[in-house]
């Protein structure tokens, strides 16, 4: 019996982080959607649009982009009471103590750093995955949208 079909909004500045991303998901799981955008601003115009793609189950967010970086996109998106239940990942190369502690100020549901080598990388994408596709249960699409989550 396959998986359900599963939505992630991935929000990276560097294509090459994000194909590897993509590719590296497309091998565990073929039913992870991937979209991608390039920074904080396009993400909240994707999920903010009138006619929005799917609705992500997962924000994966990487916290120093232009535009408009990780740390200020938190802090408009849990500003918005139509998507702030979507729960957002951070998955950053910054291992600083002060963007941990912000993140989950911007209430993040976890705070991963990018691990150097490829098999590492793999190894983080697949505990990624079995976690948020396997392990934990989140709200249905439609309660999302019609906002009966009550957050």
């Amino acid at each position: 019996m396959s998986s359900p079909p599963f939505h992630l909004l991935l929000v990276e500045d560097e294509l090459a982080d994000a194909l590897l991303f993509q590719d590296m998901l497309s091998e565990q799981d073929q039913e992870i959607t991937v979209h991608h955008v390039q920074n904080g601003q396009e993400a909240l115009d994707y999920l903010c649009e009138p006619a929005p793609g799917p609705r992500p189950h997962l924000i994966v967010l990487d916290l120093n982009m232009p535009i408009m970086n990780g740390h200020e996109f938190l802090e408009r998106v849990k500003s918005l009471p139509e998507v702030r239940s979507i729960p957002v990942l951070v998955l950053s190369t910054s291992e600083h103590p002060s963007d941990i502690h912000r993140a989950y100020e911007g209430q993040v549901s976890g705070y991963v750093v990018k691990p150097g080598n490829y098999q590492e990388y793999m190894h983080v994408l697949e505990t990624i995955r079995a976690y948020w596709r396997g392990l934990v249960r989140l709200p249905s699409l439609e309660e999302v949208m019609q906002g009966r989550m009550g957050f």
